[in-house]
């Protein structure tokens, strides 16, 4: 048996007297008796929950002033609804998506979505542990989460998800496999990100103003592509290629600005290999379709 004083691993805006009381409430419901028979791990975990759903409610925009003038209790309050309608939006957004998923060959996106979430969706418990992510999500995506978890981290990796297949969905499935066994004849297999993947070889097609989908770019188009970036710094680039994802945007996805922050976000690393790909004269290791 422990005590209940254990310290939270985010951090709190309150005083540690105005949280501990919401924690041996917590307790108490936990086990149904007196908080002293709560194990150092639980009474942590617990800790971690009501400081999870405290920092909720002053995550929300307008919240942050305003939580620091409610009651902690309020705040937890306030916070677990939060979480709780997080949730919910999950589910919502879950089936949605589902019913026209597509992973294309990938099994690590198969698994992720159609077992990972599911396991989520079942065991996540946004009273005691709304904290705690439960699943890897072994299909990277292309953002970096931070210090996001629970419904928080899992309900922007599926928007992230929703966004990927509105932009493959555009691509057809006949392109988007051809450009991945292109890159990879064993595809199917890796823990990579397949939009980055055909993002990165419909950047040349961009550059050009050539159609999707392609037939391949002919030894003619790679050296008129070498033309154009050998110039250019990486900086450069990087701007050329976020103006032509405009023009994609506005062509092909009515302007959505979501995902064309979110492809956006994905192209440092491949304006990277790009740079890298022009100095050794080998685009055409980039651009296969």
């Amino acid at each position: 048996m422990y005590s209940l004083e254990v310290d939270p691993i985010e951090k709190c805006r309150y005083p540690m007297e105005e949280i501990m009381p919401i924690v041996s409430e917590l307790a108490q419901k936990y086990t149904g008796c007196d908080h002293s028979s709560v194990t150092y791990e639980k009474a942590q975990m617990l800790m971690e929950a009501v400081v999870y759903c405290i920092n909720e409610d002053g995550r929300q925009e307008g919240n942050a002033l305003a939580t620091k003038s409610i009651p902690a209790r309020e705040a937890y309050e306030n916070g677990r609804k939060i979480v709780k309608e997080k949730l919910m939006e999950l589910r919502t957004l879950y089936h949605a998506l589902i019913s026209d998923f597509r992973d294309y060959g990938s099994m690590c996106l198969k698994d992720t979505v159609r077992k990972g979430i599911p396991a989520f969706l079942e065991r996540y418990d946004f009273k005691y542990a709304p904290q705690e992510t439960l699943l890897t999500l072994d299909y990277p995506a292309m953002r970096n989460y931070g210090a996001l978890s629970g419904v928080d981290l899992v309900l922007c990796y599926l928007r992230d998800i929703q966004l990927e297949q509105k932009f493959l969905h555009r691509m057809g499935d006949k392109y988007i496999i051809k450009v991945l066994r292109k890159y990879h004849r064993d595809y199917e297999y890796l823990s990579e990100n397949i939009c980055g993947i055909v993002l990165q070889n419909v950047t040349g097609h961009m550059i050009l103003d050539k159609p999707l989908p392609g037939q391949g770019f002919g030894q003619e188009e790679l050296e008129s592509l070498e033309e154009i970036l050998s110039d250019k710094t990486e900086e450069q680039i990087k701007a050329y290629l976020l103006k032509a994802l405009e023009r994609l945007m506005a062509e092909y996805y009515d302007n959505d600005d979501r995902l064309l922050a979110y492809l956006g976000g994905g192209l440092s690393d491949i304006v990277t290999r790009i740079k890298y790909n022009t100095e050794n004269h080998c685009l055409g290791q980039l651009f296969v379709l």
